[in-house]
């Protein structure tokens, strides 16, 4: 029987090891969505952002930051008819995991269940695995969300 040289060893528990921290990684949500759109709350408490070129059924996701560290991970989306569908990146049941959504089209799909939802459908709510709708306002072409809205899904992210 031939014996394990010490290099070796170590080698296979190095090896070993960065392979279970990396699945730990992409398992945690840390492969997510590569596109957040960074985003602040500006000197009067809101957030203004620009969908005057978000076609019908584009989602995009946006990573917002205040000054206290809170982040919050939200999406708008267009659905086929126009409408602005708006949520947070996280739905009740599913949030500890912080895997959040991907977009298909017209619909938006839980990275942890799978279970797919139509844009359309988003704002109504509904709780489960539902994306949790976020309230919002239009001016003009821009999206306005308060600080206080987005940090009540800050539990969703912590």
């Amino acid at each position: 029987m031939r014996k394990i040289k010490p290099f070796h060893a170590l080698a296979f528990v190095l090896v070993f090891s960065g392979a279970v921290l990396f699945l730990q990684f992409a398992l945690g949500g840390g492969l997510g969505h590569p596109g957040f759109d960074r985003v602040a709350p500006g000197r009067d408490g809101t957030v203004r952002v620009s969908v005057a070129d978000l076609e019908p059924k584009e989602v995009r996701f946006y990573h917002f930051l205040n000054p206290a560290n809170q982040e919050v991970h939200f999406f708008i989306g267009r659905d086929e008819q126009g409408q602005l569908a708006v949520a947070f990146d996280a739905n009740e049941i599913c949030y500890k995991a912080k895997r959040g959504y991907r977009a298909e089209g017209a619909w938006v799909v839980c990275n942890k269940c799978d279970k797919s939802f139509r844009l359309a459908e988003v704002n109504a709510g509904g709780g489960g695995c539902k994306p949790v709708p976020l309230p919002f306002s239009l001016d003009g072409q821009a999206v306005v969300l308060t600080e206080s809205d987005l940090l009540r899904g800050w539990r969703l992210f912590r």
